[in-house]
């Protein structure tokens, strides 16, 4: 059995958008994601990591095909998903399952909590025994107790709300689960809890996830790999060590110096990097490098040529013509502080 559980190659998603100006109706091409390509094994988390824009939450609702790509080839254990129809996707939908921002909006609020959880079976024809029995085993599973299954999703908490989806993306008994922002609208303790819960179930269920996230602070103790994503392509990919201690491109350094650090020397020892101006549209981004515009290090070449995604270190992958490695974290002071 391959290790390779999804591998997606050259994944396109364009948007069609009238143009504004009253005197022409032209339609054009709004690329959400634009080229991505990447593998993820079994039992394995691979994060996707990316300001507001860059495409990441487009990208993970092609790959469960709640969103059509354009292009592109998404491979779940050996099927081209891409090219089945939603009748031919039926029977392997149970494998894939995902898990939305925000768990309020993606619960029905008429359903009680053990409804919503075990509806996905009771759509596959699957007896009420087994429901009931698999319903209950889950919840337990994501540290809910039994008869939080009689209340309705108003009477719990918001990071309750977001293990009943998790729950309910469990119940099918998925291979993989893709987790949108899954603690983004959850408060500080709340989703250090979420992602020790996932950690577990990863464990436990021999899961791959495929997690998108804005913040690299917030995957870092759930990821095996992460890749960066900036206007809709990956510019940065690397396992966790490499992307957070090894960081190459400019892009990855500057979010990895946004984020809070909870050890006081190493937030005092941690360089900043600012960027200015906003994400370009991607109705028109610039050429060559899309990030020039925001790039300190930005020259002629970056204005006519495109770097591609190259390895440059044992599966550290970056876009970039003038990567240089910055140590945002001091090694040094890391290892005072150990």
């Amino acid at each position: 059995m391959t290790q390779e559980l999804l591998v997606v190659e050259d994944l396109v998603k364009t948007f069609p958008v009238r143009s504004r100006q009253l005197a022409r109706r032209d339609v054009v091409g709004v690329q959400a994601v634009a080229g991505v390509s990447f593998a993820v094994d079994r039992g394995e988390t691979f994060s996707i990591v990316g300001e507001s824009g860059s495409g990441k939450s487009t990208m993970a609702r092609c790959l469960v095909r709640i969103v059509e790509p354009t292009s592109g080839s998404i491979r779940f254990d050996g099927v081209e998903l891409a090219d089945l129809d939603q009748r031919a996707l039926r029977p392997l939908r149970h494998r894939f399952q995902m898990v939305f921002q925000d768990p309020m909006a993606s619960l029905n609020p008429r359903q009680r909590a053990g409804d919503v959880i075990g509806e996905p079976l009771v759509l596959r024809g699957i007896d009420r025994s087994t429901v009931a029995e698999r319903v209950e085993r889950v919840t337990r599973q994501v540290q809910l107790r039994p008869e939080d299954l009689d209340r309705f999703p108003h009477q719990f908490s918001g990071g309750q709300r977001q293990r009943i989806g998790i729950a309910r993306a469990l119940v099918l008994q998925p291979e993989l689960v893709v987790l949108d922002e899954p603690v983004s609208a959850l408060d500080v303790s709340v989703q250090a809890q979420i992602i020790r819960l996932l950690q577990q179930l990863r464990d436990e269920l021999g899961l791959a996830f495929v997690v998108i996230a804005h913040d690299l602070a917030v995957v870092r103790t759930l990821s095996h790999r992460v890749g960066v994503m900036y206007l809709g392509r990956l510019v940065e990919v690397g396992s966790v060590d490499q992307v957070y201690h090894d960081t190459l491109h400019p892009y990855s350094q500057a979010l990895l110096s946004a984020a809070p650090i909870p050890d006081p020397d190493l937030e005092r020892a941690r360089r900043r990097i600012v960027l200015t101006g906003d994400v370009p549209s991607p109705i028109d981004p610039p050429s060559g490098c899309r990030f020039r515009t925001r790039c300190w290090k930005a020259t002629a070449e970056c204005i006519d040529q495109d770097p591609p995604l190259v390895d440059v270190d044992d599966g550290h992958l970056v876009a970039c013509h003038h990567a240089e490695q910055v140590d945002v974290i001091s090694r040094r002071t890391e290892r005072t502080t150990a």
